[in-house]
């Protein structure tokens, strides 16, 4: 805070002018801010600081080769296009697509390539809450409100109540962290207790989870209807952010991890969940806190779901097109193909990846060869099917 002669204390209320220390949009919602921006500034308006913010187009990638879009594809193309104007009229980061190929979703890109711990991170797309898997406070925004925090490099807030969740242990053969966000989706979101909280994971079993894994629970505080969730900094995090950035100072990102206060007290509590006891979750239609798991000591089961039936199955894109989730999915496959078992006739099996980065790892360690064996379309990096 300029100007303050010490520590300087805020609670859950509090209105504040805070400074935006990185931000993005995508093609569908760009050319609102370009416009925006026009109207308010005229056709010479500036952006703060380029460096700090950043274009994806990854949204409308396979948007005009839906059958039901045929009406809509000059009104799509106008999107990207505005897009380039505003990217070259500003100098942003830009992660367009070239040849039909996206760098990647924008929140995981992001996560790549320049959230940093400790940063306040602000973008038009909802699940700009995976940053907190990095150790940072981020969360989506309208077109309106980027504008006027791309144009000025502050915004406005009220400070949001938190929860906090404390794990121990470690996950058993087979559960993942989506897992254990769909527990806490039924048991926490669903009863509205993480209702525009901020959520924060830490504790001792935290050190079992990848970085991967923690920004999964970051990126579903969206499905908890959380205004953010964080997760603690750990040297584990500054390894994985230094590997992906050459150049990256290690000492400097680990002087930007924070913690909450000793002490800390939460709106909405502490709660210690022992991830040892974490069983496999089926989230049943239509909203992901309808999980059930497969533990029958508590309550419903999922082989009590029956034989339903599917057309589709897809994995990867939003939450899960991470390195870690491409291990899962092969591992999957690799041992149905030792089954002699494949995807089913009459079932389409998608699996998508969240980066380029992560396509590459997944062609050097053999996936795409065992994805086609099983029967599974690739789809390139992008946002969802």
């Amino acid at each position: 805070v300029q100007g303050a002669k010490g520590p300087v204390f805020l609670q859950p209320g509090d209105s504040v002018c805070v400074r935006v220390d990185a931000g993005y949009s995508h093609e569908f919602t760009t050319a609102q801010v370009h416009a925006f921006l026009k109207a308010q500034y005229g056709e010479g308006y500036r952006v703060a600081d380029a460096s700090k913010f950043a274009v994806f187009e990854d949204h409308l990638l396979y948007a005009d080769q839906v059958a039901a879009n045929q009406p809509y594809k000059a009104k799509i193309q106008v999107l990207r296009d505005q897009q380039k104007v505003f990217q070259k009229h500003t100098g942003v980061r830009d992660y367009s697509a070239r040849d039909g190929r996206s760098p990647g979703i924008c929140h995981q890109v992001a996560r790549e390539a320049f959230i940093d711990p400790g940063d306040f991170v602000q973008a038009t797309d909802s699940h700009t809450t995976m940053g907190g898997g990095s150790n940072a406070l981020a969360w989506g925004v309208g077109a309106t409100e980027y504008a006027g925090l791309v144009q000025s490099g502050f915004t406005f807030v009220t400070v949001p109540e938190s929860i906090r969740f404390e794990f121990t242990g470690r996950l058993g053969p087979g559960v993942t962290a989506k897992d254990v966000i769909l527990l806490l989706l039924r048991d926490f979101a669903k009863p509205s207790r993480t209702l525009n909280r901020c959520m924060e994971f830490g504790g001792p079993g935290l050190a079992t989870l990848s970085p991967d894994e923690r920004a999964t629970l970051a990126n579903m505080a969206t499905e908890c209807s959380a205004r953010a969730g964080i997760v603690d900094g750990d040297e584990v995090l500054v390894d994985w952010i230094a590997a992906r950035r050459p150049g990256a100072d290690p000492a400097a990102l680990r002087a930007r991890l924070v913690r909450p206060d000793p002490g800390a007290e939460y709106a909405g509590g502490v709660h210690r969940i022992d991830l040892a006891t974490v069983a496999p979750m089926l989230a049943t239609p239509g909203d992901p806190d309808r999980g059930i798991p497969s533990d029958p000591t508590n309550g419903a089961r999922v082989d009590e779901v029956g034989e339903v039936p599917i057309d589709i199955a897809y994995g990867g894109s939003c939450t899960a097109g991470k390195d870690d989730d491409l291990d899962f999915y092969a591992r999957v496959m690799g041992e149905a193909l030792k089954a002699g078992r494949r995807v089913a006739p009459g079932v389409a099996f998608y699996i998508q990846f969240g980066s380029e980065a992560v396509a590459a790892t997944a062609r050097k360690r053999g996936y795409l060869e065992v994805f086609e064996r099983a029967g599974v379309t690739v789809i390139p990096p992008g946002c969802g099917a």
